[in-house]
């Protein structure tokens, strides 16, 4: 359920004609970093389409044209976690310490956030190698992945972008209520509002995360990962055919998700599939 990856409408690329703030999907105004097309482009294909081929082709390309910014090196180590890939997952969350790392003196809050990322990457790593086995190795990264976060937090305490992976980070640990108090202050919307949806969900408020879900999804409107979650909503709340509805979309929408992603919703569609048959 708790995939790391995404979702919903693919946008066109924003080339020259339009301000370089306009391309950061986290924050706007004079705050904004100028991330570039590609990245925007990619983040858009990632979290919104869940096309990730499309991502891993203009992220291949954000690495010419921003080769400096750790988020093209973080999203292109998820995506060979998903792929099985160890060795280069590795790699590229390396290099986003590396990147990172050299960021501290033009933008600390990034680069501290960044830097801690890239040791929950690594440290992942062990257990996409080794299973549950791996995990006494995965721990011993967490302690650097929290003290690189939280000075990202002290540098800047409301930043949206540090505000959305803390709060993933704590639907993890089921710090349910911090994390909705962080997605609150977090951006884009459709991250935040699915955020929200899945630590309702969790808090067993299903009123409260189908809502979530709805407002992610009038942000997103083709968003497969929103669909999915809205699907679980409702076999959680006893609404087996509806359910069956939602995760047919999900399916249908989201072609070009991961196939352990597809047949995990397969799976979970047909147990509702079951239940909506059983006899009343």
């Amino acid at each position: 359920m708790r995939h790391s990856a995404a979702s919903g409408l693919l946008i066109a690329l924003m080339f020259s004609t339009q301000p370089a703030y306009a391309l950061d999907p986290f924050r706007t105004g004079s705050v904004a970093r100028p991330l570039g097309s590609y990245i925007q482009g990619a983040f858009e294909d990632f979290f919104r389409t869940g096309d990730y081929q499309n991502a891993a082709q203009k992220l291949t390309k954000a690495q010419i044209q921003n080769p400096d910014e750790p988020l093209v090196y973080t999203l292109q180590a998820v995506l060979a976690y998903q792929n099985g890939q160890v060795e280069q997952m590795v790699a590229l969350a390396k290099k986003t310490r590396q990147i990172a790392q050299a960021l501290e003196p033009k933008d600390p809050c990034r680069s501290h956030l960044y830097v801690g990322l890239s040791q929950g990457l690594e440290g992942s790593s062990f257990y996409l190698k080794d299973g549950v086995l791996g995990l006494p190795k995965v721990l011993t990264y967490v302690p650097g992945m929290f003290s690189e976060i939280n000075r990202a937090r002290d540098v800047s305490p409301d930043d949206p972008e540090v505000n959305l992976f803390v709060a993933y980070i704590d639907v993890l640990l089921g710090k349910q209520d911090q994390a909705i108090d962080e997605f609150r202050k977090a951006a884009p919307p459709y991250l935040s509002y699915r955020g929200q949806a899945l630590a309702y969900r969790d808090k067993k408020a299903y009123d409260d995360s189908l809502s979530m879900a709805e407002k992610g999804l009038a942000t997103a409107p083709r968003n497969p990962d929103l669909f999915y979650l809205k699907g679980q909503i409702l076999g959680l709340q006893g609404k087996a055919a509806q359910s069956v509805v939602f995760f047919n979309k999900a399916l249908d929408i989201g072609k070009q998700l991961p196939e352990g992603i597809r047949k995990q919703i397969i799976h979970e569609r047909d147990i509702q599939v079951q239940l909506a048959s059983a006899p009343k």
